[in-house]
């Protein structure tokens, strides 16, 4: 039982903190509830004053929170109106992507980092990591419509920069027996069966076809969603494919047959009221806020990285918003959620250190551009949007 104690008793900790300090932070800094919890979990992780320290469970709790997260990002993005804004759509995601990933395979060039090396802090130049954007844009300040072009547009960059990733990573250290063609290409074929037969056995389970009893129907509804969403999380985990895709597509080919509010409402309250703080928890532990007491002769390198990426990921958010003319609050806008930096951004710095692609420096630097966007997003949010970002179980 000493295993499980334990568990509960982090879990009532990190949930006890969730509740309190966010609240706080809220009326004395005007942080919202997600920098909140990122920032709790750096200050007492163990690189702060390692007074929590994660395990198993609370790991896989932290992945369903993950989990949960892109499932609604993916159940307010509705193929028909992707499909009527695609042209716009790929203009922010084609802009917002190419421009910093020129500017950071020169930062690195420049800096005498290999074409490997500076392709790499190129590639994470493109992430803009939807699980951090899509609670500060699912707020009533951005509006509908700018939410079904920025989500797909990051999803879009996301994806591409997983892919080059791999890429990368697959030349290095192979894991998978796949070559790449043939490893994509399945990718490619499995999303074209989903999205085939998703929103047939949708129809068939939501439209009531199979479930009868209406006493539960609800239930019934969100128990098959959740059945869904796991057994495509499982088929994608044994191609070795991140998370962040099963799950935005299971929401998006979900979005036009779930219109009930009740199981939006469901999955809403169960993903924010116990896993995704314990997600941007694990978030906040697993970053090294020490990292700014160790700056030193390479500090010009740290900050290149961090000016650059936010610079470049401002200035090209701003200029494909306005080619596809947003007003230039909506474009800013766009720029500036698009600097949040998370999940991908560390999980390939961390990759590329372990097969020593990256030194100490770099991942200094990366780690300083995820903790500073985390903090920066949010204000630049309020200051566009004229009004504080509250990030809450009432978002919708």
């Amino acid at each position: 039982m000493e295993g499980e104690s334990q568990t509960l008793l982090i879990l009532l900790l990190i949930l006890s903190l969730g509740l309190v300090v966010p609240e706080i932070f809220k009326r004395t800094m005007r942080l919202p509830f997600v920098t909140s919890i990122i920032l709790i979990g750096s200050i007492l992780g163990p690189h702060g004053l390692d007074y929590i320290a994660s395990n198993d469970v609370i790991d896989f709790f932290g992945f369903l929170g993950f989990t949960f997260l892109m499932l609604m990002a993916g159940l307010e993005t509705h193929i028909q109106e992707v499909k009527k804004h695609a042209g716009k759509i790929f203009t922010l995601a084609f802009l917002n992507a190419s421009i910093p990933f020129v500017v950071g395979l020169s930062i690195g060039r420049f800096f005498g980092y290999s074409w490997l090396q500076s392709w790499l802090i190129g590639t994470i130049f493109i992430s803009s990591s939807v699980a951090i954007i899509f609670p500060f844009i699912n707020s009533k300040g951005c509006g509908k419509e700018m939410r079904q072009l920025m989500l797909p547009a990051f999803v879009i960059e996301d994806l591409f920069s997983m892919m080059m990733l791999a890429s990368i990573f697959q030349t290095i250290s192979p894991a998978t027996s796949f070559s790449l063609p043939v490893y994509f290409l399945i990718l490619f074929v499995s999303i074209a069966v989903l999205y085939i037969c998703v929103p047939v056995l949708a129809k068939h389970f939501i439209g009531k076809k199979v479930i009868r009893r209406q006493k539960n129907l609800h239930e019934d509804q969100l128990r098959f969603v959740l059945v869904l969403l796991i057994a495509v999380l499982l088929y994608f985990s044994a191609l070795g494919v991140h998370p962040i895709l099963a799950a935005f597509l299971v929401g998006m080919l979900l979005a036009d047959v779930v219109t009930s509010k009740e199981i939006s409402n469901k999955i809403h309250t169960l993903g924010y009221g116990l896993f995704v703080p314990v997600f941007f928890f694990i978030v906040g532990m697993q970053m090294d806020i020490t990292i700014f007491t160790k700056f030193s002769s390479d500090n010009l390198l740290v900050f290149t990285i961090v000016s650059g990426l936010i610079l470049s990921k401002f200035i090209s958010g701003f200029v494909a918003g306005s080619l596809i003319k947003m007003k230039p609050s909506r474009a800013a806008l766009f720029g500036t959620v698009s600097m949040a930096q998370l999940t991908t951004t560390l999980a390939a710095a961390y990759a590329a250190s372990a097969v020593g692609l990256f030194d100490e420096t770099l991942i200094t630097a990366i780690v300083a551009v995820t903790i500073i966007t985390n903090v920066l997003v949010p204000l630049g949010l309020q200051l566009i949007l004229k009004k504080p970002i509250l990030i809450s179980e009432h978002a919708h």
